[in-house]
């Protein structure tokens, strides 16, 4: 497998006499964000209740090839998405993604990085796990580093500062938290190994969803039709959907054409707000509102699409 070579550099500590504290929290960051952001890349969500798919580990084999006095620095080694996960990320532009061939999961959080430090609320790398994740860099200016960088050897790193922060609090705080919707579109894809699929709804946005065995065994025979879905999604800063976890799936009948847009919240007015020590994981999913009929609701969905 082909490894892609990156020098990770903390400015403010001494690697000769730095505390281990300080050593677990920056390898946790580059694994834990590797992880969570090749997660989005290729499932449109960061975190997930449950085991974590065993391919996300392979993605995730950031090595330490070595260390450099002075400032902590290291050099890392990781694997090409395409090589250590070719059901995903050979297939991303079904969900209209692109990656550069030698692309790997530290590539994937450098992106994120970028966006959310110039503010990018409709970035595809960018959701309230990957957010909280990059909060936590917060502990390391806490321990005395002053100058976070991550970069392929060779090339301008990205940098995270103290004042890199602020900007990822204001992103995690104007992230809606995972609501219950409904949306119809046509079935463009479906995917039997990781039982995903892409819903081309009527203002030509796509929308990827996943969904469990029985729901997927009633879509299957609806590729190319209209369906509606209804199931919880999730949503970028920005507002905009980046998945729907099915839990109702049927033909589209003429009484769902009301549910012909994809999701959206109002980012202003919908958030998660993550205390400085990290968000909750539990107040990322949202749960139904009540006892509303289709109507109301359809009423509710348009005041906010």
């Amino acid at each position: 497998m082909t490894n892609q070579e990156f020098t990770i550099r903390l400015e403010g500590v001494d690697a000769t006499d730095v505390a281990a504290a300080v050593v677990r929290d920056l390898c946790d960051f580059v694994v834990e964000g590797a992880m969570r952001c090749a997660r989005l890349a290729a499932e449109g969500r960061s975190v997930g209740r449950g085991t974590p798919p065993a391919w996300l580990g392979v993605v995730s084999d950031v090595r330490v090839s070595g260390f450099t006095s002075g400032s902590l620095v290291m050099n890392a080694a990781a694997p090409r998405l395409v090589e250590a996960s070719p059901e995903f990320f050979s297939q991303t532009s079904l969900f209209g993604g692109q990656l550069a061939p030698d692309a790997t999961a530290v590539d994937l959080l450098i992106d994120a990085v970028t966006d959310a430090e110039e503010g990018r609320g409709d970035s595809d790398k960018l959701d309230a796990g990957v957010l909280e994740l990059l909060l936590r860099t917060g502990q390391l200016f806490t321990r005395g580093g002053t100058r976070l960088s991550i970069g392929r050897l060779g090339t301008a790193p990205v940098v995270i500062e103290a004042g890199s922060i602020q900007a990822f609090r204001a992103l995690a705080e104007q992230t809606p938290a995972a609501r219950t919707t409904r949306v119809r579109g046509v079935l463009d894809t479906a995917t039997v190994s990781s039982r995903s699929f892409a819903l081309r709804v009527a203002d030509g946005a796509l929308l990827r969803g996943f969904c469990g065995p029985a729901q997927f065994e009633i879509m299957r025979p609806l590729l190319g039709e209209n369906v509606v879905v209804e199931g919880t999604t999730t949503f970028r800063p920005s507002g905009a959907a980046v998945r729907i976890d099915a839990e109702f799936v049927a033909r589209a009948t003429e009484r769902d054409a009301v549910w012909g847009r994809a999701p959206r919240v109002d980012a202003s007015t919908t958030s998660v707000r993550p205390s400085a020590a990290g968000t909750s994981l539990d107040a990322v999913f949202g749960a139904w509102p009540g006892d509303e009929t289709d109507e109301e609701l359809a009423v509710a969905l348009a005041d906010i699409a």
